[in-house]
Formats: structure tokens, sequence, C-alpha cells
């Protein structure tokens, strides 16, 4: 049996061959065939996946810290191996028999998702039919499984939001992810056209989002229990944290080895990129740090985080850690040169990743904390994602 200290020590070897690939991955548009079948030999995609069903069972901890050193590394490669870990974790809102369908014959879930609804749904005998097209299908080139979400409208019923999880071969992926950052993750559209999904691969997305599902309520581990977007937030905000330390490595590197042009006088010998980098240590220790309390938060009672207050509370105290992530890789690239915008420098990838990720509808700070703002002020909250 590996121990997590084992599974972290692969991750780490693994970091510098991402890195290596990360120019050729954003060409590609996608994770390279060898970084997925890398990920798969380290064992790392099973991380949280239930022991019952063959996995590691590790603590969502060590899944965001091998995100991490993936992320600085390769943010894209950081964001598709999270959405990959995660989704053992998110197989859980399906009924037994539909877990013992998705972990039949592997520990792990190649499985791409996105958030918003689908255009149609209906009821079927023994399950439902799908139609719809849903952008933002982070790794969906490898995907062996797809999530989607639909809202239900039956006569005389209030509308329904449910998710659903069917097999690639039954989904269509458009080659559409041409965009000017995270361009490795493969987030292609992807399309169903009246599809049936049975019963056992849909829930309830009311109970996703408080994390009550009858398929978690079979597994006794309390972090299999936790509303949604808290437990989303350990798979997205480390690749944030850890491309910020991937940049702040380069920095390092980028300062010791410049020299100006002109002026012939080393960085390394001037007050404001010195600075810069202290600057930059102080930002990524600082993220690091309140990244590592929201885990601590998240080791209290279901009940509590159940809360749409404490849930307000996790996304804004996320969303500020991507902020501040943002505003210190902003403040990175004012020093790094013409140069540092080649398309072989890290740092300029990072800074595209970063600026990206920051306005994800789950890590917007603005909605966060027009949420959390509202919520002090006594009034309804009105994010569709709490």
């Amino acid at each position: 049996m590996i121990t997590r200290q084992e599974l972290i020590g692969r991750a780490t070897e693994l970091a510098p061959v991402f890195a290596s690939r990360a120019l050729a991955e954003e060409t590609l548009r996608a994770p390279s065939d060898e970084t997925i079948r890398d990920m798969i030999d380290a064992g790392v995609l099973q991380v949280v996946t239930p022991k019952i069903h063959g996995g590691h069972e590790f603590d969502l901890e060590t899944m965001a810290e091998i995100i991490a050193i993936f992320s600085a590394a390769c943010p894209s490669t950081g964001w598709v191996s999270a959405f990959y870990m995660g989704a053992a974790w998110r197989a859980l809102f399906y009924p037994e028999q539909g877990q013992r369908t998705l972990f039949a014959d592997k520990p792990y879930l190649l499985c791409s998702a996105q958030a918003a609804p689908i255009e149609s749904v209906r009821r079927a005998p023994g399950g439902y039919v799908l139609t719809g097209q849903a952008a933002w299908s982070s790794g969906s080139v490898h995907a062996e499984w797809v999530s989607f979400t639909a809202v239900l409208q039956e006569p005389g019923e209030p509308p329904q939001h449910r998710v659903f999880i069917l097999p690639r071969d039954q989904v269509t992926v458009l080659d559409n992810w041409h965009v000017v950052a995270m361009r490795g993750t493969g987030s292609n559209d992807v399309r169903v056209d009246e599809v049936f999904v049975p019963e056992h691969c849909s829930a309830a997305f009311g109970d996703v989002i408080i994390g009550a599902t009858p398929g978690q309520a079979l597994h006794p581990n309390p972090m299999y229990h936790l509303p949604l977007l808290p437990f989303v937030m350990t798979e997205v905000v480390p690749v944030c944290t850890g491309a910020l330390r991937g940049a702040v490595a380069a920095l390092r590197q980028r300062t010791r080895a410049r020299q100006g042009t002109i002026s012939g006088v080393k960085a390394a010998s001037r007050q404001v990129p010195q600075m810069r980098l202290g600057r930059a240590m102080a930002a990524v220790e600082a993220a690091e740090t309140l990244f590592a309390e929201y885990m601590r938060l998240l080791h209290r009672p279901v009940e509590e985080l159940r809360d749409i207050g404490i849930r307000a509370d996790m996304k804004l105290r996320a969303s500020y850690i991507v902020d501040l992530c943002r505003n210190s890789i902003n403040d990175i690239v004012r020093g790094i040169g013409g140069d540092g915008f080649r398309d072989e420098a890290p740092i300029q990838r990072h800074f595209r990743d970063l600026n990206m990720l920051a306005v994800h509808a789950f890590l917007d700070i603005d909605t966060a904390s027009e949420t959390a703002g509202r919520l002090a002020l006594d009034l309804p909250a009105d994010d569709p994602l709490l």
C-alpha cells in the first residue's frame, strides 16, 4: 500500500517532466497522451477514491498538494489533474449501482464536467433523455465519461435541477478550444442529442449542492459529505497557488540570470527587481497560508458547512486567495522584460493562466464578495452555485 508521502514524491518527480511539455501541450490545446499516462502510472488519480472502490482514500490536503505541484510546473496540467482526481469524489453523487458502473474496471475516473445546464431533459422509462450543448468541459479530450446538468420541468411540478453522467462514446466533443490562456486543458464544448441516461447515473443537484445525495450517504468518511462548492475549491484553488509558486521560482531564476542589454547591469544587483521578488515571495506564502486555513475549516462538522452563510464565507475565502494570486502575478510581469513574454518563458504562461482562472464563475472575487456582502446586510443570497 502506497503512503501519502510516496504519492507526493511521485508527483514531485513528474513536475519537471510536465513543465518540459507545457509549450507543446499549449500548441496541442490539450494534455498529451503521455501526460495522462504518467498520471495513471503514478497512481495519483485515485488519491481520494474510496478504498471500497480501489482507491487510496487519502485526505483532501493530499490531493490539493499534488495539484499544486503539477500546477507550479504547468497550470493547464494541474487543472486537468484536479478535474480527474476530483471526478472520483463527484462519482459518489450517484446511487450504488451507478458507482459500481463508474468504478467497474479502474479506481479512478477520467471525467470532464461543466456547470451550466444544457437545453433539454425529459423523463423516459428507467431514466432520462438529454439534448443540448455545454461549454468549458475541461479534460474532454481524454475523458471516458462526461457529466452534464439540466433542469427537468414536468407538468405541475417545480423545476428540478439534476446532474447526469454518461460514457464519452455517447457524447460529441467539439474541437473548439481556442483561447488565450489555459490552452492545454482541452476544455472543448460537448454535445448530446437524444441520449438516454439511466436513473442510476443521475442525482438531484439540490442534494449535490449540500453534499447529501443517497450515494454520498453510503460512505462514512466525512470528506465525502462536503457541500459541492467547498469541495470544488479544494481542486481549483491549489491550481492558482501552485501556478503562483511556479512563477515565483521562475522569477527568482530569471532575476539571477537577467542582464540589461544596454546598461549591462545585472538585474540581481538592482533594488527594484529585489523588491519585486520579495513581494512575490511574500504573496505566495500568504496565499498558501490562507489556503491551509481554508482546508482546516473544512474539518468542521458537515452540518455547519451546509449553512449557506458558511458556504458563502468559504467561497469568499477561496476567491480572495485567487485574487491575491492574480494581483501578485500581475506585479511580477511588470519586471520580466520583453524576453519574459516569449512562448518558452513560463512566467508569461502563468500570467495568462492565472488571469483567466480568476474570472472563472466559481472563483470570481466580485461575485463572491457581493454574495457575502448581501448576507452580511441580511439580504438573500442570489448565487445559484451556493
